[in-house]
């Protein structure tokens, strides 16, 4: 299979930086627009069976899109060393390593035009006169017949001399091209697609981030992050590039999917934290006194076992607040429960004047409770709440009560 073969290919072919960059961006574009396309199923990777692969599983046969990256500024011929190095990429790829379950393309890419050929070298000794189109513009019009004497020659005279600067013996290079009859060869002249005068690498990034920009208005992303995404997307498959395993090397579309959410997700939790988080830092608690010395204090006769049953409830709710997962938001909902328990515990202590009976107590929780349940609720239509639930709100004033925020007389005022 494809994904099996050539990764350890006798000739490399390294690209300059200029072509990595282009290469790049022109992954990254292939993600997008698959993301844009509603495609479940696209992985792509560079430098790895070519400048750009792209294989998508979505159809019934796996599809493998090759893509070979020039950013120049001449113009190429068949002639020109990047067109032979590129068909010679493409031949080694697509001979021999597709099997029936899979299907292949192979792309051309580069911001250059096409120039007519000169007739030298191969060309020079087939004893054809040249066309009057260049023999690339026949390749691109799909004009097979005309232009593969044309091929055959300059590239068959080009694949041997490579390969002799890496074995010793050609002899198997020769029998793959004996073996090549004019209707193989027009085969895979079709699976090729020629892009000439195509976007640089300027303006490829341009497109990406005007696709970046498209996604953000479908995943509800502030465009403020679109540099932020464009440079973790090249980064992510510029990084591939150092690992070993082709699965490891390649960038799936959910994981571009996944990016774009988790940018949702953290802008809306952002803009919907209660802001008073910051107010709960600044709060001074100097009363050590945990909850039963508090009721003791102001009710000596309080029932044991109901302040046992107090302390259950403290402990499952301190659980429960210590499991959230964004303390930010804790801090928060527990400043706006201490404002609102504050307010009606100074009022009560006037009234009582520091003797309590256990109803009175128990009563007094019940009506804070109330009170927060009520503050809670109505900044829960701005905010997002850490917790909503009348039994957690209990059992946060109860928490209030034991880490020593509030208490039954004048000092939960004075600490305030």
């Amino acid at each position: 299979m494809i994904n099996n073969v050539l990764n350890n290919g006798i000739i490399k072919t390294d690209a300059d930086i200029k072509g990595i960059c282009l290469q790049k961006i022109r992954a990254v574009e292939r993600l997008l627009t698959g993301l844009l396309e509603n495609k479940t199923a696209i992985m792509c990777a560079i430098e790895c069976i070519d400048d750009v692969v792209q294989i998508d599983l979505s159809t019934e046969k796996p599809e493998y899109i090759t893509e070979q990256n020039k950013s120049y500024s001449s113009s190429f011929s068949l002639n020109s060393k990047e067109i032979k190095n590129s068909l010679r990429i493409f031949f080694d790829t697509w001979y021999g390593t597709v099997e029936g379950s899979e299907s292949i393309k192979f792309v051309f890419y580069t911001n250059t035009s096409i120039m007519k050929e000169n007739k030298v070298g191969a060309l020079k000794t087939i004893g054809l006169n040249l066309p009057d189109e260049p023999v690339l513009q026949l390749l691109m019009d799909k004009k097979f017949t005309i232009a593969l004497p044309f091929i055959k020659a300059v590239f068959e005279e080009y694949y041997i001399e490579q390969y002799k600067k890496h074995v010793k013996d050609v002899s198997a290079y020769k029998k793959i091209l004996e073996s090549m009859n004019d209707e193989k060869w027009i085969c895979f002249l079709k699976l090729i697609e020629w892009n000439f005068g195509k976007a640089d690498e300027v303006d490829v990034r341009k497109k990406v981030n005007d696709n970046v920009e498209l996604l953000c208005d479908v995943y509800n992303v502030d465009k403020k992050h679109i540099n932020s995404i464009v440079a973790e997307l090249l980064d992510m498959v510029e990084s591939r590039t150092f690992e070993n395993d082709f699965l490891k090397k390649v960038v799936h579309i959910g994981e571009v999917k996944s990016l774009f959410l988790e940018k949702a997700i953290t802008a809306k939790v952002k803009d919907s934290l209660d802001p008073m988080h910051t107010k709960w830092e600044e709060i001074l608690c100097d009363d050590i006194r945990n909850l039963k010395d508090k009721i003791t204090s102001v009710c000596p006769v309080f029932d044991q076992d109901d302040l046992d049953y107090f302390y259950e409830e403290y402990t499952d709710g301190a659980y429960e607040q210590k499991k959230h997962n964004d303390i930010r938001a804790v801090k928060a909902y527990n400043y706006r429960i201490l404002s609102a328990c504050r307010r009606e515990i100074k009022k009560t202590i006037k009234d009582k004047k520091g003797i309590f009976t256990q109803n009175q107590i128990n009563n007094l929780i019940d009506d804070l409770t109330d009170k927060s349940e009520i503050l809670i609720n109505d900044k829960a239509r701005t905010y997002e709440i850490a917790f909503k639930d009348r039994d957690m709100i209990w059992k946060s004033i109860l928490i209030l009560f034991e880490e020593c925020h509030l208490a039954f007389d004048e000092r939960s005022i004075e600490n305030g």
